[in-house]
């Protein structure tokens, strides 16, 4: 006789046929949890569109209407062992003053009921202005109410799990962002590549573009690039300046997406506005699982979660002093290599012992490698963390 698997509710901001980074994320991570662990997960969607369904694949989907304890947890299904809250705090918020202390409460609730609390942190919250970034210490007692109030605290990088361990008596665990857009278990060498350069990502890749047509410029020369595409959501940037043809796709299905970064040469990211928290990024988690060249615009961030500058992406300021290609193919090789500790299949190893509704569990950081596999595709364009 088969057992049964065990049941978890997910809790998310969004989800298809809403485009969210955080929403695909947590589809992706469900269909690995049931196919490879037995673990069925159902949603419970914060923002529900009109369009959305009451089955997502295999999936029961659940409107949150009613944005209060009670409503919280009227929502929540019967037979459910786990509460798996995927926290990226701006879009649990109702306007810009909103603190949504009710969400901590009604967790307390439920893990009175018995139920597993655990608290994925996509992001911290912070207050923003021009170039100027500090800590929202309003939307951080939502923040800290739910690490205290969690069994098991999760985040994606080792700056956020340094902040949260502030916060909580529980252990943090770190588990870097896994690619949304799929892997590839071979890759081409460089040298047998298209001479394309990637500009992936959400409306924060017009950073690449802005007063940066130089350096692009460069960029291309160097690399002897004829064609940079753009990819994502439609945005505002001149290209004018540029030497190469130019493509903008828009957005395009996962497969495609994955298709394009196995035949292009390169990828550029900017990451100057989060210099601690490249492992969140899944545009950088794609770019090293398809085995082209990762290239960070600007100067290196600093060292990170076993990521360094130069050695598992190519700095631009650094361009014309690693330029050989073997170095480059280096780069490539070292970052598709880091990334097997951080595969779809990794990450959900590591949150399958997390979810189970065990005594204890010790904190974990994804340091072990396994075979690759291919990443659940979704049914539109993913939405990159940014």
């Amino acid at each position: 006789m088969t057992a049964q698997p065990t049941r978890i509710l997910q809790i998310v901001p969004r989800i298809f046929p809403d485009v969210d980074g955080v929403g695909d994320y947590a589809l992706q991570l469900a269909h690995q949890l049931y196919n490879h662990h037995q673990i069925l997960s159902d949603f419970l969607v914060f923002r529900p569109n009109p369009k959305l369904r009451p089955q997502l694949d295999q999936f029961p989907v659940h409107r949150l209407e009613n944005h209060t304890v009670q409503g919280l947890l009227n929502r929540v299904p019967e037979n459910i062992s786990t509460i798996f809250l995927q926290y990226s705090n701006y879009p649990y918020l109702r306007g810009k003053l909103d603190v949504p202390m009710w969400l901590v409460d009604a967790l307390k609730v439920l893990k009175q009921r018995g139920m597993r609390i655990v608290v994925m942190f996509h992001e911290l919250p912070t207050l923003r202005y021009k170039q100027i970034r500090c800590p929202n210490f309003v939307q951080r007692r939502v923040s800290r109410g739910l690490a205290q109030v969690a069994d098991v605290v999760v985040t994606n990088n080792v700056a956020f799990q340094q902040t949260l361990a502030r916060w909580t008596e529980s252990l943090v665990n770190c588990v870097p962002n896994f690619s949304t857009i799929g892997e590839l278990g071979q890759v081409k060498p460089l040298a047998a590549r298209k001479r394309s350069l990637v500009v992936f990502g959400s409306s924060d890749r017009t950073r690449v573009y802005r007063n940066n047509t130089e350096t692009l410029n460069h960029i291309c020369h160097t690399l002897n690039i004829d064609t940079l595409y753009d990819v994502g959501r439609p945005v505002e940037w001149d290209d004018q300046g540029l030497d190469v043809n130019v493509v903008r796709t828009g957005f395009l299905p996962a497969a495609e997406v994955s298709q394009l970064l196995a035949e292009s040469l390169a990828g550029i990211f900017d990451y100057r506005r989060f210099p601690q928290n490249l492992a969140k990024s899944t545009v950088y988690a794609a770019y090293c699982s398809h085995g082209l060249l990762p290239i960070c615009n600007g100067y290196g961030l600093k060292p990170q979660d076993e990521i360094v500058a130069n050695h598992h992406y190519l700095v631009t300021s650094s361009l014309q002093a690693f330029a050989q290609p073997s170095t480059l193919q280096a780069i490539a090789d070292n970052a598709y290599t880091h990334y097997q500790n951080r595969t779809l299949a990794q990450c959900a190893i590591q949150f399958a012992k997390l979810l189970h509704p065990v005594p204890s569990t010790q904190a974990m950081y994804t340091d072990e490698c396994t075979d690759i596999s291919i990443g659940q595709s979704l049914p539109h364009s993913p939405a990159p963390f940014s």
